[in-house]
């Protein structure tokens, strides 16, 4: 698998998962931030970021 294909499925499961726009923003942000950063870092850290946020919501959701 491509690194493309890979960023490409995490971008869906981000969108499926409905924080797909906060990952967008986060990679703008990210990008002005440390802009020698490669690409695809840049995009592992904002999904890594907001799929932690999200397991966090769901696992309290099944705790109540």
């Amino acid at each position: 698998m491509t690194n493309e294909e890979r960023l490409e499925e995490r971008l869906i499961d981000a969108h499926n998962r409905g924080y797909y726009s906060k990952v967008i923003n986060r990679i703008e942000e990210l990008k002005h931030e440390f802009p020698k950063m490669d690409i695809y870092d840049r995009y592992d850290q904002a999904c890594n970021e907001y799929k932690k946020e999200w397991v966090g919501i769901q696992n309290q959701k099944h705790d109540s």
